[in-house]
């Protein structure tokens, strides 16, 4: 699996550029079979017809193919697909204004990793390929994921890994330290899973992870989120703050309306270096508004705003005393 460093305004480890050429790459897996294994006659003409565009040959090369680039990929429907579950694995943009069915793409995308080659006709790896993941296949296999966790399921450690873009023996270390414990897998050859709950917990506490935002804020789901975010020991009060807020889909100006507070006040809260009034009051409603516990939500706050009023040699002596 590759891991990169992201950005907030990038939380994918893979630009759109690097995923719109493997899926022509993909598109190209295909045609290469088509070409060859297909009429004696009429094969390269279908292959052209596929693709959208006839190239001299449909061979992968070292570099993809010459001609890789003429490939009108946009007219092609594994072209939407993939994009929509780019979109949706790593939550960028807002996915409301381009709604929709993730379960129906859910099977869309299982269709393209299980029934695309990973191999053209000559045993050059496409992005599908197993042996040596690409690009592509990390995109849909983290689709996958966040679907699976959206809905309740158990998720493996390589899953985890995906959502929370580390290393699997980062994971497995990091689930060991926490006394979290695998269950076995309940069909045969299937991996070991992680119980929903503890998983929702474990990635509530890594910074790597971006919850699926939800504008509704209800449901199971959403509550069980809400309270790992504000319970995880490894998040301070602010991270915790930041990745409930992009849970909800909303902007911050949106929601300190919505709480009854201005979006100044919440930046300010947002911030580790603002010393501000300590509102229970905004709080409680703001908590309502995230649909965060507000007890857990205002204690936890109340902390934070409290350290920031000391020095670095106060909150030193508050930690060792």
């Amino acid at each position: 699996m590759s891991r990169k460093k992201t950005h907030a305004a990038n939380r994918a480890p893979f630009t759109r550029e690097e995923i719109i050429r493997e899926v022509r790459l993909a598109a190209l897996g295909l045609a290469s079979h088509i070409a060859v294994f297909g009429h004696r006659q009429e094969a390269p003409r279908i292959a052209a017809q596929y693709l959208g565009v006839e190239l001299d040959d449909y061979n992968f090369e070292r570099d993809g193919h010459h001609q890789l680039d003429s490939i009108p990929i946009e007219e092609h429907y594994l072209y939407n697909v993939v994009m929509d579950a780019y979109d949706h694995a790593y939550q960028i943009g807002d996915p409301f204004e381009n709604p929709f069915n993730v379960d129906e793409r859910a099977y869309e995308v299982d269709g393209i990793l299980v029934g695309f080659p990973r191999a053209d006709f000559n045993g050059e790896p496409t992005p599908l390929d197993r042996l040596n993941p690409q690009k592509m296949r990390q995109v849909l296999e983290t689709f996958r994921a966040r679907w699976s966790l959206d809905r309740g399921h158990d998720l493996t450690v390589t899953e985890l890994a995906l959502l929370a873009n580390m290393g699997e023996a980062t994971v497995r270390t990091s689930l060991s330290a926490e006394g979290i414990k695998t269950i076995t897998a309940t069909e045969k050859g299937e991996k070991n899973q992680v119980p929903h709950a503890d998983a929702v917990s474990w990635l509530s506490g890594r910074r790597g992870f971006v919850p699926t935002k939800d504008r509704h804020r209800s449901g199971a789901n959403h509550t069980e989120l809400m309270f790992s975010l504000f319970s995880a020991q490894s998040l301070s009060f602010e991270a915790a703050l930041q990745k409930a807020i992009a849970a909800t889909g909303e902007g911050e100006q949106v929601l300190g309306e919505q709480g009854g507070n201005s979006e100044d006040w919440l930046k300010k809260l947002l911030s580790v270096d603002a010393v501000m009034d300590i509102d229970i009051v905004a709080l409680e409603k703001l908590s309502r508004t995230l649909g965060a516990p507000t007890p857990l939500f205002v204690g936890k706050a109340v902390t934070a705003l409290l350290s920031r009023r000391e020095t670095p040699a106060q909150q030193l002596e508050t930690l060792t005393s």
